[in-house]
């Protein structure tokens, strides 16, 4: 069995949107060997207190908040999850507005 460990400082982003809560872990390029998603523009997202909705997106690219897509990613359909796939489609698109206006300043 081998381990291997990749272990850097990233800016966590916790966000509160209209009853969505979530984490954001930003996925560096030096962590791509880890994943399939990494590099700019991708972070991990995480919803609070829904048991194994985490998933790579690409908050750059428009098709990261088709509800659909969400729905199938997030798993949002199983056990009746508080949000609906068009409530954190909604949180996600304030929140790219929020990190695009970071790499502004």
């Amino acid at each position: 069995m081998t381990l291997e460990k990749e272990a850097m400082h990233v800016g966590v982003r916790f966000y509160r949107v209209d009853g969505v809560e979530m984490v954001l872990v930003p996925l560096m390029a030096e962590a791509a060997r880890f994943t399939r998603s990494a590099g700019d523009g991708y972070f991990l997202v995480a919803l609070m207190g829904e048991p194994g909705t985490a998933y790579p997106l690409d908050l750059g690219h428009p098709g990261s908040f088709e509800p659909e897509y969400l729905l199938a990613k997030f798993k949002l359909d199983r056990r009746g999850y508080s949000y609906s796939p068009e409530e954190l489609a909604a949180a996600l698109r304030q929140v790219a507005g929020d990190l695009a206006n970071e790499r502004v300043d």
